[in-house]
């Protein structure tokens, strides 16, 4: 199988570190070129299912303005230049729920475009969780914190409340570990 070579690279729109996105000429096979692809560049981000002591897990219920509508979610954001993923979602958790882990479990990086790229998420679960400080989710976030079982976020992913895919992928890598 061939591998795509990047052949040129212009970048015609740059919002860094939110956004940008370079057209490329791309070699997709010997003797194949395209001339007119694009990739979107967005900030990596990390996410956690946050798992209380007692085994019940933290949602989030918030406005998303990709699917235009309020939905749940899980803790997590962007994350910092410098920062390693770890780190960022330990920050996102207190910041957004007022929480910290006794256990942090990787679940996975991926990218979440095959081929535009867009961003690298990180994706982990975090046990033993309890509050240490009050949420302060940010400027703009207003955040419901919610205590659900997992069969009530079951529910919620097959009834569409869950509509970000990056919060129904960390779903599915994290349910095994929950029985």
């Amino acid at each position: 199988m061939h591998i795509w070579k990047t052949l040129d690279q212009q970048v015609v729109l740059d919002r860094t570190p939110f956004v940008r996105v370079t057209q490329e000429t791309i070699e997709v096979a010997p003797g194949r070129v395209i001339d007119d692809f694009y990739q979107v560049h967005l900030m990596e981000f990390a996410v956690v299912v946050p798992v209380l002591e007692d085994g019940s897990i933290i949602v989030t219920r918030q406005y998303h303005h990709g699917p235009g509508k309020v939905c749940i979610s899980f803790p997590g954001g962007h994350i910092d230049q410098g920062e390693a993923p770890d780190a960022a979602v330990l920050r996102e958790l207190k910041e957004e729920a007022g929480l910290d882990a006794s256990e942090l479990i990787p679940l996975g990086k991926f990218v979440d475009n095959g081929n535009q790229r867009c961003a690298t998420g990180h994706y982990f679960l975090a046990r033993g969780c309890k509050s240490v400080s009050l949420p302060e989710p940010g400027g703009f976030e207003e955040i419901e914190l919610l205590c659900w079982d997992a069969q009530r976020i079951d529910k919620a992913l097959s009834e569409g409340e869950i509509a970000v895919i990056h919060h129904a992928a960390l779903w599915a890598l994290a349910r095994p570990y929950l029985g």
